[in-house]
């Protein structure tokens, strides 16, 4: 609903109260007038409150003062009759400020712009205009800052001109001691107004902001903003853009029923601009040498990317190009080590970029296991999604990784081997269980490795020989599997099935929770021996001593084998055919483990009775139906399990 409200006065307002501060030559300010303008621009800032809440409480009277603005810039008396020049003469004085030398005079300039613009969404009319005003004011500012630049801009200022009309040339001269600071200030606006948008829901308010932000943001010459500022300016217009960046891609993804925003073309410019993030955030040639401040920029860039990768489809040139990204920029989270089981119990008690563990001062610095879950994430995200598509190259890369945490793992007594792969998951596991939004999604995105059934074994020296192509796969489907990884994360819960519970009735975890439940169960009743003899040191089976020896591990190796496709078999296949091979020289890998069984087994069917109880007393957020097939069907094989000892 559109409300009458006047743009005139405020118009008046901002003239009257700040002229005398817009006048002055420069940025320079005295102690005492910055004083001064400092308690006008609170006065404008309460005044421009006030006038929002009258429009919002009253949407049938106009809301103002004066009929008319009379603007003495000029010594003359001008009368605006149209909502338009009253809101370029309101951005206009209210822009200079941006450039101020002051940070808080900047600082309460975009506030006066942030409520503004809340005001004008409150009326419901010239949205757009006022939008574009901003979207003028951020362009002129870039291309002012690249004039002081030793490069030329490719498009010069007379293209510019004819495409921004008459609000450019009367928005430019209050912009002509513009800086690198005042971008990142229209940044910060640019965000604010962003926030206030989440709270009103208002979807053509939306639409209408990505658009014109989009075309902004395809105007300005991102390649020509890397060698100019200084290291503090940098730093703020860093800071400032990927706090942006993140709240954009955040919105965009919570429209998930509007197409015309979840697929909107900013998401693919601002994934354009990722590479050139990294650059400007974390570059330690660049500015980015304190500690606590890399680590905000690498927890900020991580954001935006994990959130990126969940928003669009990244085809394989992009995740190979985000794989090498990850390496150069935080090569130290993915090579710090996990740690061994337990490491994390007395970890703080939220994951925080700021708070940090001291490892090693000299080769790893401070890293937060914070940084470093998402950064395993994103880089496990990557890898699975091009071995998903058939890529080599991702298997690759994982088993890289994994090469790096588990240094000489691989050739060891057979018990010794179960035994580093049963910690590594169990560390795996607690380095993710205390952090719910990534935790399924990580749990799920290890459910899709592929797995092959075609494995040898020597019947002279009872050593598996994993055919050439498959050695990687072998590995790392060990280290990874699902079966143990399930019972391992039931562990860390202590077995509760309320947190269980909590969960899956979660509107942030709820839905990979129920589809990371569903496939497990899927898996532990196609493979119930393995489930039932599973054993959390990985010493489940009585071993006959006999070495597992795996072959040595060339990188390389799947570079060189047959481009043929890779066959994928169902996971249970893979779980059941290791335990033939065990029986077949005397391996019992499934002597049933009864603590462990017994516990998993009594969480399990307490879920099954408490989520029966919500659905009939219509308190379960969703229709459970499937998941209490599974559930039911995992009871009944404990029967039979019971029956049969």
């Amino acid at each position: 609903m559109q409300n009458r409200f006047d743009y005139s006065y405020l118009c008046c307002l901002i003239d009257d109260s700040l002229h005398p501060y817009t006048a002055l030559e420069g940025n320079f300010l005295t102690k005492e007038k910055e004083k001064a303008l400092l308690i006008a621009l609170s006065q404008v800032f309460r005044e421009v409150e006030v006038l929002k809440h009258k429009l919002a409480s009253d949407s049938e009277d106009t809301v103002a003062i004066a009929p008319t603005c009379y603007s003495n810039s000029s010594g003359t008396l001008t009368i605006h009759s149209e909502d338009h020049p009253c809101l370029e003469k309101i951005v206009s004085d209210l822009i200079v400020f941006l450039a101020s030398e002051s940070q808080y005079v900047q600082h309460l300039a975009g506030n006066i712009l942030v409520a503004t613009s809340k005001l004008v969404g409150t009326s419901g009319r010239n949205w757009n205009e006022f939008l574009h005003l901003l979207c003028v004011c951020l362009e002129v500012a870039a291309y002012h800052t690249l004039s002081y630049s030793s490069k030329p801009s490719k498009r010069g200022s007379e293209d510019l001109i004819r495409d921004l009309s008459s609000s450019f040339i009367l928005l430019r001269p209050r912009l002509k001691h513009s800086s690198l600071s005042t971008v990142a200030g229209l940044a910060r606006i640019f965000r604010n107004i962003l926030k206030y948008l989440k709270q009103e829901n208002d979807d053509q308010l939306v639409r209408v902001y990505f658009d014109c932000v989009g075309s902004c943001l395809n105007s300005i010459p991102w390649d020509l903003l890397n060698e100019i500022g200084q290291p503090v300016s940098k730093i703020v217009f860093s800071g400032n853009i990927v706090q942006l960046f993140c709240s954009m891609v955040e919105k965009c993804g919570a429209e998930a029923t509007s197409d015309s925003v979840n697929n909107h073309p900013i998401l693919l410019k601002i994934n354009d601009l990722v590479p050139k993030l990294l650059y400007w955030c974390l570059d330690k040639q660049n500015f980015c040498s304190e500690m606590c401040l890399s680590q905000y920029f690498k927890h900020k860039t991580l954001m935006l990317m994990i959130r990126l990768s969940s928003k669009l489809h990244l085809d394989s040139s992009i995740l190979v190009s985000w794989l090498l990204l990850l390496q150069k920029h935080f090569q130290d989270l993915l090579q710090q080590p996990i740690g061994e089981p337990g490491w994390l119990l007395n970890e703080f008690e939220d994951g925080s970029p700021f708070l940090a563990s001291l490892l090693d001062k000299e080769e790893h610095n401070i890293c937060s296991h914070h940084l470093q879950r998402r950064a395993i994430f994103l880089f496990m995200k990557c890898s699975l999604s091009l071995t998903s598509s058939r890529e080599e190259n991702g298997l690759l890369k994982l088993h890289e990784w994994l090469q790096c945490q588990l240094p000489g793992a691989l050739f060891v007594e057979q018990d010794l081997y179960w035994e580093n792969c049963m910690n590594f998951a169990l560390s795996f596991i607690q380095l993710f269980v205390h952090e719910d939004d990534i935790l399924f999604e990580v749990l799920l995105l290890l459910l899709n490795l592929p797995v092959h059934a075609d494995q040898q074994i020597c019947e002279e020296t009872g050593t598996f020989l994993p055919m050439e192509e498959d050695k990687i796969l072998f590995h790392i489907s060990n280290v990874f599997n699902p079966i143990h990884l399930f019972h391992l994360f039931l562990a860390e819960l202590h077995y509760d099935h309320q947190v269980l519970l909590d969960y899956l009735i979660s509107r942030d975890t709820g839905i990979n929770c129920a589809a990371y439940l569903l496939k497990c169960l899927r898996l532990v009743c196609k493979s119930w021996d393995l489930f039932v003899g599973f054993s959390p040191s990985g010493n489940s089976q009585e071993q006959s001593r006999k070495k597992i020896k795996i072959l040595q591990d060339d990188p390389n190796s799947l570079a060189r084998s047959p481009a043929a496709p890779v066959e994928r078999t169902p996971v249970p296949l893979l779980l059941e055919m290791g335990c033939k091979l065990d029986d077949k020289y005397g391996h019992k890998h499934h002597r049933t483990d009864v603590k462990t069984f017994e516990e998993a087994k009594d969480c399990l069917i307490s879920l099954k009775t408490s989520v029966e109880r919500l659905y009939k007393k219509n308190l379960f957020p969703y229709n459970p139906g499937v998941l209490l097939k599974r559930l039911t069907r995992f009871q009944e094989l404990c029967i039979m399990q019971e029956e049969s000892i």
